[in-house]
């Protein structure tokens, strides 16, 4: 429940603000821009201030939570700053980027490793159900429901415009503002950094006593402090690369898109007209049909590819397998090849594709470190891994705007599908063995006994399947 709603409070002021209140404060060009500062910033403070000493904190729960105390509250200033202010709205909008990215993305997440490290792909699954809900159906309510009807409709009655786009902001805003802030109150009186802290089991596995337990866990605390995964050693790692290459292609090109669907849809508003639904507020307009539509597909998505990722892994031997980063890369080059063709079904095809892997794309970063890094190795890979996810996340919300503002959005598409080949090409060469070798090269640099944990985990699980 924390790490889901911390994901609305992300989800609804990062994307909502692009695809919405872009109108009001500089266009989608200004707020893409924003999304790239912000994204950098908030990566360069992981990589710089937190990834070294994440080994060292004495609770990521705590930190998590004086960073969403600061993440909710900057949330909340870009509800209240007016449109004849638009420099101090893009200030405030950065730092809303910068702290819910690294209070939803980063700390709450990282529990998730610490609580399910074997079933992280299924909890995943469901937690990021949060993306397709809040971008499909919370959008069509903030848009044509909150945003309209309550807010600017009502002041514009008045002739104030500017009060008009701050009493829509407040009306809008405040149901995901306070759903992230029960978020946060849940993390603070029920949780704690590992599960056995609280009398609970990993995975809910109970077939461990609760004195061995404490003993795995002490013994992994220690372990963190001297991961032999420092930040520029994980460079040098060739599938890492190969791993990340793909979860950050698949993530970014879904999310770029998201933040902008608004745009596409409405490209095609007149010819979306006919599946409009008359009685049902989300489906009045044939745009909202079109994100119902999305957000079912969505969620639907997210758990079965979470569930697929826990049952076959984000890698596996042979070709036929359906794990899950290649289903969804064929996925994503389906979306890609549907958007091409300017057509008002083939983009609501498009866009439904898109958030069939959405949700999913957010779990492959967390699961495939867990599941091919030792348990103790996983914060410090986790934090202190190249830039690669947040540079081509930052960016390719701005690319998209600027292909599709030259080229319409089939250029942009057509972007997606070469994205999604290349996502097939790197899965297929990447082999977590070597991961297993570098993980023996650098133990032994360190003065550190060598073994097969990472190989035998890697053949059992091949076994299994």
């Amino acid at each position: 429940m924390y790490q889901f709603l911390a994901y609305c409070g992300y989800c609804a002021f990062t994307n909502f603000p692009q695809n919405v209140m872009s109108d009001y404060y500089g266009g989608q060009t200004t707020t893409t821009l924003m999304n790239l500062i912000g994204s950098l910033v908030g990566y360069l403070i992981t990589y710089f201030v937190v990834a070294p000493r994440i080994g060292k904190l004495k609770s990521v729960k705590r930190t998590g939570l004086a960073v969403g105390v600061v993440a909710l509250l900057f949330s909340a200033s870009i509800c209240v700053v007016p449109p004849t202010m638009p420099t101090l709205w893009c200030i405030c909008f950065v730092f809303v980027l910068i702290t819910t990215q690294l209070w939803g993305c980063f700390f709450a997440t990282m529990l998730i490793g610490n609580w399910f490290p074997r079933r992280k792909g299924t909890v995943m699954g469901l937690v990021t159900m949060a993306f397709p809900l809040v971008t499909g159906i919370g959008l069509s309510l903030f848009f044509t429901h909150f945003y309209s009807k309550f807010g600017a409709n009502m002041a514009l009655y008045h002739g104030d415009l500017a009060k008009a786009v701050v009493r829509a902001n407040i009306s809008a805003f405040s149901p995901y503002w306070i759903a992230a802030l029960i978020g946060w109150l849940i993390c603070a009186i029920f949780l704690k950094d590992f599960p056995e802290q609280c009398g609970a089991y990993r995975d809910n596995d109970k077939s461990f006593t609760p004195e061995m337990a404490q003993q795995m866990m002490i013994h992994e605390i220690e372990a963190r402090k001297k991961s032999v995964w420092k930040r520029s050693k994980i460079w040098g790692c060739k599938d890492w690369w190969l791993m990340a290459i793909p979860n950050s292609l698949l993530l970014s090109c879904a999310m770029a898109f998201m933040v902008q669907i608004m745009a596409v849809l409405n490209g095609y508003g007149d010819q979306l007209a006919p599946l409009a639904i008359p009685g049902f507020i989300l489906t009045n307009t044939g745009v909202n049909t079109v994100l119902f539509g999305l957000s079912i597909f969505a969620m639907f998505g997210s758990w079965l590819l979470g569930v697929i990722d826990t049952k076959y892994g984000t890698k596996t031997a042979e070709w036929w397998v359906g794990f899950a980063v290649f289903i969804t890369a064929i996925m994503m080059l389906a979306a890609g090849i549907f958007g091409m063709i300017n057509n008002a079904f083939c983009a609501v095809a498009a866009c439904w594709i898109l958030g069939l892997f959405m949700g999913a794309s957010s779990n492959f970063g967390l699961s495939a470190i867990v599941r091919y890094w030792r348990q103790e190795d996983f914060p410090s890979v986790y934090s202190g891994a190249p830039p690669l996810g947040t540079v081509i996340g930052a960016v390719f919300p701005f690319l998209v705007a600027t292909i599709a503002a030259k080229f319409t959005y089939t250029g942009a598409f057509l972007f997606v599908a070469i994205m999604a080949v290349i996502c097939i090409v790197c899965n297929r060469l990447f082999n977590p063995l070597g991961i297993a070798k570098y993980d023996n090269k650098l133990r032994e640099a360190a003065g550190l006994p060598a073994d097969d944990l990472l190989v035998e985990r890697y053949e059992k699980e091949k076994a299994a399947k």
